[in-house]
């Protein structure tokens, strides 16, 4: 879902793997004026994703915002497959044996992949995880395919240029705190020359559809 902040006119369309826990942290206290605390309810955590779940694109609703300030952030998509790997395959553990159906490693899927595996079996691990799936779709698939409908698409590396910007817009002064940073360092080096051709060939509407650095 879109996080939409009528009070300073802010429109901003996640998109996993792409500082999008850290950007949902910092507009929930543009919103509340507080910093997020992940309630309990019935011994049970939630997370800021509770709050601000992402959504695909096709669930915004544009006309609401048409007047507003648009935002995204985009991510070189090879980078970004790397830090799912890192994230959520060797730090949160997703792919490991207790993880997976005995039809999923039936189907092929290797508990605890390397990176090489990872990337040769995407679809097989996309198939039978719901969260890997979530975490390798399309950044287009979250914000869309027109560049044009935004005021500004900002590179991960401008976050901190974004959260001048929207410090400045909430009359707020924001920190934008470094979440779902667990795992090894991964870096497109790591990758074979066939793994990375698969992942920018996987990824081919996103290149076709923004620039990143």
């Amino acid at each position: 879902m879109a996080i939409i902040v009528d009070k300073i006119k802010v429109a901003y369309m996640p998109s996993p793997k792409v500082a999008c826990t850290s950007l949902k942290m910092m507009f929930y206290k543009i919103e509340n004026g507080v910093d997020f605390v992940p309630p309990i309810r019935n011994s049970v955590k939630f997370h800021i994703h509770g709050f601000y779940p992402t959504t695909p694109f096709r669930t915004v609703p544009t006309e609401r915002m048409k007047d507003y300030y648009r935002i995204c952030v985009v991510r070189d998509p090879v980078k970004r497959l790397l830090s799912c790997y890192s994230n959520r395959v060797c730090f949160h553990k997703e792919l490991n044996e207790g993880m997976l159906s005995l039809e999923a490693v039936n189907s092929g899927a290797k508990p605890n992949p390397d990176l090489e595996d990872f990337v040769e079996r995407l679809e097989i691990y996309r198939r039978f995880s719901k969260s890997i799936a979530h975490h390798t779709d399309l950044q287009t698939n979250f914000i869309g395919r027109d560049k044009g409908f935004y005021s500004r698409v900002y590179q991960i590396s401008e976050l901190n240029e974004l959260r001048q910007d929207l410090s400045e817009h909430s009359d707020l002064e924001l920190e934008l705190p470094h979440a779902q940073n667990g795992g090894p360092k991964v870096s497109i080096a790591d990758l074979s020359a066939n793994a990375l051709e698969k992942i920018r060939t996987f990824y081919r509407e996103d290149y076709q559809c923004y620039q990143f650095e």
